[in-house]
């Protein structure tokens, strides 16, 4: 009965050990993706690409989608390439608390459908100071030619002008924004302030940076328009 006990206890006490080390190994996080529009239909399946590389200056972490169509899948690349290759060109912080420059990207969205493939990338850059910078990179490609859409094709799918669309723009950030709303210049109807842009099935979704048109505090800011065509 004693020896039963004694074994007993022990099994209790190595279950316990078991689950404290499989609480406290880290594990890797996980990316939430929204996915619209994305079939099996067409034969293909999306793949998520990651990227690690360390050196004495700089640390990355990338992660970005692959739907397996190569004209497509070859301009999500190129983008995530350029902004790795435009981090590597930082000089090192060497009185920062942190040694290695940091990089990491990930994706939030991804729209597949006949006329558009659409990828919403997100990229974090720390490289000393109070806080990293996050930047949202939009990737949207005719997967029939290849071609990356303007900003032009974009007012064209919501039927309206520049103008209209920083209209209504500057509108909404203000109710949403109030008082924070301090970079209105942000929103005013230039093709750079709009050159950012996620598209849907039925809707475009333009993307204002951090301080675009609001302090860093605010995050980055989205207004979008229904799709007409």
């Amino acid at each position: 009965m004693l020896r039963l006990l004694g074994y007993t206890l022990a099994l209790i006490v190595l279950a316990a050990v078991a689950f404290g080390i499989y609480t406290f190994i880290p594990k890797t996080p996980e990316i939430p993706v929204t996915i619209n529009g994305v079939g099996t239909e067409s034969g293909t399946e999306m793949k998520v690409v990651d990227v690690y590389e360390t050196s004495n200056a700089y640390r990355i972490e990338a992660h970005y989608p692959q739907v397996g169509i190569s004209s497509v899948d070859a301009k999500i690349k190129a983008a995530v390439d350029k902004a790795i290759e435009v981090f590597k060109e930082y000089p090192a912080n060497p009185d920062s608390s942190v040694p290695q420059n940091e990089f990491t990207s990930s994706f939030s969205s991804v729209y597949k459908g006949q006329d558009v493939v659409s990828v919403k990338l997100s990229v974090t850059e720390y490289t000393g100071g109070a806080h990293p910078n996050t930047a949202l990179i939009a990737v949207n490609v005719d997967p029939r030619s290849g071609r990356e859409l303007t900003l032009d094709d974009a007012l064209a799918m919501i039927g309206k002008s520049l103008q209209e669309v920083a209209e209504q723009s500057l509108k909404e950030l203000k109710a949403t924004l109030g008082e924070d709303i301090i970079f209105s210049e942000g929103a005013a109807a230039k093709p750079e302030n709009y050159g950012t842009f996620t598209v849907g099935s039925d809707r475009i979704t333009f993307i204002f940076q951090n301080y675009q048109v609001a302090p860093y505090s605010s995050g980055q800011q989205e207004v979008w328009f229904k799709r007409v065509k």
